[in-house]
């Protein structure tokens, strides 16, 4: 147990300069872009620290796959550096052993960044967003309030409620819609329980369309209209940047519309994917860290980075096929872990574990 621990007291000193050292890299990157607008608005000094903390734990679970297995591999490629493995190899401790805190570490901190993400950083960017529109008027439009995923719209000649599916404004539920004259009479009202722009258009299912002659219940209404999602939008968010709660909600609500909802769910399932990419990361190269220990700490680098580049690469590459529908999202969320478990296996029985 004392060797256990020794080891993964040194894991978790290796991953925390490794993220001070990336994340104060990151935030000077964000620096050079985002300090020049706060200073030319003359924003105080504490605020702009303020928003840069917030950024803080975004940043630490973007990194955290890289960081987890870097963290790892310099842990293995120094004790051999220094012989410790060595040492503890000739007391007939195995190398599962000498592994297993390594990998215990990192699937505990890999469970304590899904729960950052799932419970901090959704606050921690809406806050951070918050500063951006109230210091440098960032996505500030008029007529436009948005309330617990409510959207109420005020247009030149139309007012619109309805609930956000997405926080984009791309497809949207529970429409009323009404369009009116310089006179302010009713011109025109559709209401309809789901809608979704594409193309240019927008697409109304099984609703009430409302003139002023007549009223005609639909199953899809086409409409071009000069209001865009870009107008709906008080604060664009993408939908990486969403929260989960808000992505559930719109996965079962697009499910139950009998809508597709492949990017929604692709997203929703990289939260609680995505972080445990470093813990395969390292099931797979451990082994043959282990027995390449001659190249020290710098073999160890240039191995991680180019795996995790690789792997990546090919994560992005499924997220890409998960959101349009070409592959279904719960398979391009196991398909990276799957083949690095895999190969990880099939490299202990290779090297006789």
């Amino acid at each position: 147990m004392i060797i256990q621990r020794y080891i993964a007291r040194r894991y978790c000193a290796y991953l925390g300069i490794l993220f001070f050292g990336l994340t104060g890299l990151y935030l000077l990157i964000e620096a050079f872009e985002r300090l020049p607008d706060f200073l030319g608005k003359g924003v105080s000094f504490l605020t702009i620290l303020v928003y840069f903390a917030l950024l803080c734990p975004k940043i630490i679970y973007q990194l955290c796959p890289l960081a987890i297995l870097l963290a790892g591999l310099l842990t293995m490629v120094t004790l051999g550096k220094s012989k410790e493995i060595m040492a503890m190899r000739s007391v007939g401790i195995s190398p599962r052993r000498i592994f297993m805190p390594v990998m215990a570490s990192a699937t505990s901190f890999a469970v304590l960044f899904m729960a950052m993400n799932l419970f901090l950083v959704p606050k921690a960017q809406e806050a951070a967003g918050f500063i951006l529109q109230m210091e440098l008027g960032a996505g500030k439009k008029k007529g436009i309030m948005v309330r617990g995923g409510q959207l109420f719209y005020r247009g030149k000649d139309s007012i619109l409620s309805a609930e956000l599916i997405v926080p984009d404004a791309q497809e949207l539920s529970g429409i009323q819609w009404l369009f009116f004259d310089p006179d302010y009479s009713l011109r025109e009202f559709i209401a309809a329980p789901a809608a979704k722009f594409l193309k240019g258009k927008w697409y109304f299912f099984n609703g009430l369309h409302q003139t002023k002659n007549q009223v005609n219940f639909f199953k899809t209404l086409e409409k071009i209209l000069p209001v865009s999602p870009k107008d709906l939008a008080a604060i664009e968010t993408p939908v990486e940047e969403a929260s989960p709660w808000l992505l559930l909600r719109a996965v079962k609500r697009l499910k139950r519309l009998g809508l597709p909802a492949y990017s929604q769910e692709m997203v929703l399932l990289s939260y609680f994917f995505y972080p445990f990419l470093g813990v395969s990361l390292l099931f797979f190269c451990l082994p043959v860290a282990f027995y390449r220990l001659q190249g020290g700490a710098a073999f160890g680098l240039i191995l991680g980075t180019l795996v995790a580049f690789s792997v990546w690469a090919l994560w992005n590459m499924l997220v890409s096929m998960g959101k349009t529908g070409t592959i279904p999202p719960v398979a391009s969320a196991m398909l990276p872990h799957a083949f690095l478990i895999g190969s990880g296996i099939w490299l202990r029985k290779k090297m006789k574990f």
